[in-house]
């Protein structure tokens, strides 16, 4: 299996090198190849200012050099022989950044620590790690405040039960990596004939996966992410996998999409997956 490739995304914050520290104890056995970005941003400057070019060098040496400190603390604290390198980026937004970087490295995924957000911020369309996953392709793994990686024994899956059948082959996929056990759920309202048939079909594909630590549920209930996150403290997983496409102004506007939602209630880290 070639090198994976993760893109790891850093303001010097704490909650960023929670998500870091939890990226390499993930990764790094796999001889992985970690790239930190941090983006360098003058907010307000008028382009005419003769200043400008001289502060975003300035910014970006003093980036650099912390950047130097914080790959030698996250050395010393995750051993390996893992690949490791910093990059500051001048852009106008962190997506911006990112979107602009795995366009011309390869790259198969992206990590970020995520706060959560306020109902403001939802209404807004708000949150970086939400808009993340909203334009770039490659996968997202946003890490909440309080993770700490242990282990992946138990993902669960959250399926709308589209594209079944090459969701899971990439979700068991990762999971046969880390010998994680799969817990495919789908959640609706009320149950009718179109949803049995669904459950029918899924059951079908689940038994000539072959794959032994695999099972599906269906949960009733009207309020689709809170039946998720009470599965996932049931079942006290470790991951939670989605797949996720790019969304029209009005589901932005409206918060239609029950990833962003699963990304802002965070209560673990969780894996969105654009659909091609």
């Amino acid at each position: 299996m070639p090198a994976p490739k993760l893109v790891l995304l850093t303001d010097f914050s704490p909650l960023s090198k929670v998500a870091m520290k939890f990226a390499l104890k993930m990764a790094a056995p796999l001889g992985a190849e970690f790239t930190i970005l941090n983006i360098v941003r003058i907010d307000g400057m008028p382009k005419a200012n003769l200043r400008l070019k001289q502060i975003e060098k300035s910014l970006t040496k003093i980036a650099e050099e912390e950047g130097a400190l914080l790959v030698q603390e996250l050395r010393s604290e995750v051993k390996g022989t893992y690949k490791l390198q910093f990059k500051a980026i001048r852009s106008h937004t962190v997506t911006e950044m990112v979107k602009r970087f795995v366009d011309k490295n390869p790259t198969n995924m992206i990590v970020m620590g995520s706060r959560g957000a306020s109902a403001l911020k939802k209404a807004r369309l708000g949150g970086t790690a939400v808009s993340v996953i909203d334009e770039c392709d490659v996968p997202v793994l946003t890490i909440p405040a309080l993770a700490q990686y242990k282990n992946l024994q138990h993902i669960v899956y959250a399926s709308d039960l589209k594209n079944v059948q090459k969701e899971l082959d990439i979700i068991l996929e990762f999971a046969k990596i880390y010998g994680s056990h799969v817990h495919m759920i789908h959640v609706v309202p009320v149950m009718d004939k179109k949803v049995e048939a669904s459950k029918n079909s899924v059951e079908e594909i689940i038994r000539k996966a072959n794959y032994t630590k695999l099972d599906f549920k269906l949960i009733l209930d009207e309020d689709i992410p809170a039946a998720i996150d009470t599965y996932i403290q049931e079942t006290k997983a470790d991951l939670l996998t989605t797949f996720t496409h790019h969304l029209s102004l009005i589901e932005k506007l409206f918060a239609k999409s029950v990833t962003r939602t699963l990304a802002y209630l965070g209560t673990i880290p969780l894996l969105a997956i654009k659909r091609k």
